[in-house]
């Protein structure tokens, strides 16, 4: 440290730096044992604070820090998947069997509810036994008539 403020109070007296600079550089010399030294470069005619190398460094370290986040981040996520992904399949393979159910059952109900809608229009006609001219010309297959309708064959006027 003798060494840096020899060459700072020659620098001084060569007057390559004023006494205002060569006061910083010996306060910052002075601090240099508790870690607040700050680095200088010599450009230009004068000493400069060299926060470039500082800032650079700082840049490095949460670079890496950043990479290593994002690596362990990556694991744990793709772990997380591998861990839940047959569970995942088992989901997803009962709500297509549950939806297929439903299905089924909607198709199911809608047929029977078309069936009895057809059913319920047809009895809204009329059975063709209830006039004169059921099965006049041949026995009828309506399921209104009654069995007995056409045993003896066709009616007669």
């Amino acid at each position: 440290m003798k060494e840096e403020r020899l060459m700072i109070l020659n620098l001084l007296n060569e007057g390559k730096i004023s006494a205002d600079e060569a006061a910083k550089l010996l306060d910052a010399l002075s601090r240099g044992g508790d870690g607040a030294q700050k680095k200088y470069k010599y450009r230009h005619g004068a000493f400069e604070r060299d926060d470039e190398g500082e800032m650079e460094e700082k840049l490095k370290k949460f670079q890496q820090a950043a990479e290593n986040f994002s690596k362990e981040f990556g694991e744990k996520v793709g772990g997380a998947f591998k861990e839940f992904e047959p569970k995942f399949k088992t989901v997803a393979k009962t709500v297509m069997e549950k939806t297929a159910s439903v299905v089924d059952d909607l198709a199911k109900a809608l047929n029977e509810s078309v069936k009895n809608m057809e059913e319920k229009m047809k009895a809204a006609e009329g059975c063709c036994c209830d006039d004169d001219d059921c099965c006049k010309d041949e026995c009828c297959d309506d399921e209104c008539c009654d069995d007995d309708c056409c045993d003896d064959g066709p009616k007669e006027n």
